[in-house]
């Protein structure tokens, strides 16, 4: 019987009974997992942890998927828009560190558009910097406006591949959010992607299929979170998405994608302190530090509204203790 850790080596897509297999992986199979994620990592050359920082700029959201606090119906939760003078002054602040990634993130916030009409230009006039955007599905003219203002890549998590599932959580179709996605690649964005792990009714088999999905959407980052449970959602009730099968998802997307980026997300520590250690150690190479002003950080529920917040020195530390380096050697240098 062959491996099936040997079949994620070989450039077609496993079965997924094999996935299923290392899905729930522990023990020392887990561990092997882990340890071929870093290898394969170290070889293909992108073991330097890549370092983004945040600015959350609008909780407004047209959307009301289940598991999220910035749902249209959540009436007790006060709503904030940054104004584009606040955005590209704290994005002065993030290129003061040496991190050259801007990234941009909003619940879907269509009145958010113009002002980064007006924020993307700006900060490509100012600095080098490269703008990474994660705003929700959009019309295609309004991804193409923001490629050509100078947006380099976007962030559009499909949640979970099964559309039954995910129109039951966000009530909107899952074909659109993949037409979405293919636009975001047709128009030149490097574009990521993922799943959330913990999902209610989600089978283990829905978890190989969000895998599967990932390989056939070739994107270049790849995320997986843990569901976490958030006041003011009818999933409030629910645990934590498992962490083990989350890391295992991570571990198996740098086996099968060879040298994507795959974040190590701040819903690990939530779950569990030094949950994105374990993140570094199963195979990610992206860590985001939040730059948003504490009060707006404060009504950003996405993960919950007593979310982990990575700071400049947890991520620094975290990354030491994984016996890596940052991918630019001058952030070493800034102290927040």
């Amino acid at each position: 019987m062959i491996n099936p850790l040997n079949k994620l080596m070989i450039s077609q897509p496993p079965s997924k009974a094999d996935l299923i297999n290392l899905l729930e992986a522990r023990g020392e199979l887990q561990q092997t997992l882990f340890a071929l994620a870093r290898q394969v990592r170290r070889e293909q050359g992108v073991d330097a942890v890549t370092m983004r920082g945040v600015i959350e700029i609008s909780n407004v959201c047209q959307k009301n998927c289940e598991y999220c606090a910035m749902r249209a119906s959540n009436q007790e939760l006060p709503r904030t828009r940054m104004s584009a003078e606040t955005i590209l002054a704290i994005a002065d602040k993030i290129n003061q560190t040496g991190i050259s990634i801007l990234f941009l993130q909003a619940a879907q916030d269509p009145l958010c558009d113009p002002i980064l009409e007006e924020v993307i230009p700006e900060v490509k006039k100012r600095y080098d910097m490269s703008i990474l955007l994660c705003l929700g599905e959009k019309k295609r003219e309004v991804y193409e406006k923001f490629a050509k203002l100078g947006a380099d890549s976007y962030i559009l998590k499909f949640e979970t591949s099964s559309p039954t599932l995910y129109r039951h959580i966000a009530y909107t179709p899952l074909e659109k959010r993949i037409q979405c996605l293919r636009w975001l690649q047709e128009l030149g964005y490097k574009v990521g992607t993922g799943n959330i792990v913990g999902l209610p009714e989600q089978t283990i088999e829905n978890l190989a299929e969000d895998i599967l999905k990932v390989w056939e959407l070739r994107t270049d980052f790849a995320s997986s979170s843990p569901f976490i449970p958030n006041p003011g959602t009818p999933l409030s009730h629910l645990g934590y998405g498992d962490l083990n099968l989350t890391l295992n998802t991570m571990a198996i997307y740098r086996i099968l994608l060879k040298d994507i980026l795959i974040p190590t997300i701040s819903a690990l520590e939530k779950i569990q302190p030094g949950g994105q250690l374990m993140g570094l150690n199963a195979g990610a190479n992206v860590i985001t530090v939040n730059f948003t002003p504490k009060a707006q950080q404060e009504n950003y529920v996405i993960y919950s509204d007593q979310r982990f917040v990575v700071s400049w020195e947890h991520a620094k530390k975290i990354i030491s203790q994984a016996g890596l380096t940052l991918k630019s050697s001058e952030i070493l240098t800034y102290t927040a």
